[in-house]
């Protein structure tokens, strides 16, 4: 019952940052933002939120304030940029220059860029090994003590 009205006012602040943030208002977001990080931080090392949950909502407003004052900044260097295409960077392999990740990489690229002309094909049907047989030998019972259970029964 304590903490609801503490939650209660985490929400109003870091709502009342979000919604600044937003509108543009960079006059006073940063304070704003600022003061609702200080009250998640509070109410963290009260026990009153998880300490996690305060840094990842103080990210997250951190990261919205980031993004509105940089497109604040520069309207006029995002209209000169083209859109980039397809995903922003490589991982894995492809990122470390494999051979093999390169070839993949190219022919993506290549069916992505010719899928609209050429029909789309069945990939190959892929070879599977069959098991080797096994050899017929069995293995001779074990001499019966008086300790040793009954699994089958005896001929």
């Amino acid at each position: 019952m304590r903490n609801r009205s503490i939650l209660s006012s985490l929400r109003t602040y870091v709502k009342r940052a979000r919604t600044t943030v937003e509108r543009s208002q960079l006059e006073e977001a940063p304070e704003l933002v600022k003061l609702a990080a200080s009250h998640l931080d509070k109410a963290a090392s009260n026990g009153i939120i998880h300490p996690n949950q305060a840094a990842r909502r103080k990210s997250r407003l951190m990261k919205l304030l980031a993004v509105v004052a940089s497109a604040e900044n520069a309207p006029e260097a995002a209209a000169e940029k083209p859109a980039a295409r397809g995903r922003a960077r490589a991982t894995g392999t492809a990122a470390r220059g494999g051979a093999k990740a390169t070839a993949t990489r190219a022919a993506s690229t290549r069916s992505r860029s010719t899928a609209a002309a050429a029909p789309e094909k069945a990939p190959p049907a892929r070879a599977r090994r069959t098991p080797a047989p096994k050899a017929a030998a069995e293995k001779p019972a074990a001499p019966r003590t008086p300790r040793t259970r009954r699994t089958t029964t005896e001929k």
